[in-house]
């Protein structure tokens, strides 16, 4: 596998981890206020939205596309692991985790 495949399946997994996140906090919310609901269907669409296109770096293979959607994503998880302090350890040091992976291996795709 070429560094484009390993930094698009990077991209691609954290994109779906991102989205089951999303799916999760459907889930949770759907007990509580019409509010919460709300908010967590917006996230899961916009989660929806942007693993799907992760989809596509796979059919079309664009370097400028990869790069994009690599710092999409790595900006999403860093922002998800600031966030995540609140709520707990996991869900701090993953997302934080899943970015500075995504970010090495973007670096080397650059590189390379």
């Amino acid at each position: 596998m070429e560094i484009y495949e390993w930094c698009a399946l990077v991209t691609l997994i954290s994109a779906f981890v991102s989205c089951g996140f999303s799916i999760q906090a459907v889930m949770a919310a759907r007990g509580s206020q019409r509010d919460s609901l709300v908010t967590a269907q917006y996230a899961l669409s916009r989660s929806v939205a942007i693993a799907l296109v992760a989809i596509g770096l796979f059919i079309f293979k664009n370097n400028q596309f990869l790069i994009a959607m690599a710092i999409i994503m790595i900006a999403i998880q860093f922002f998800d692991g600031l966030i995540g302090r609140k709520i707990s350890r996991f869900k701090t040091v993953g997302p934080l985790l899943t970015a500075a992976a995504n970010a090495i291996i973007l670096i080397l795709f650059l590189i390379a």
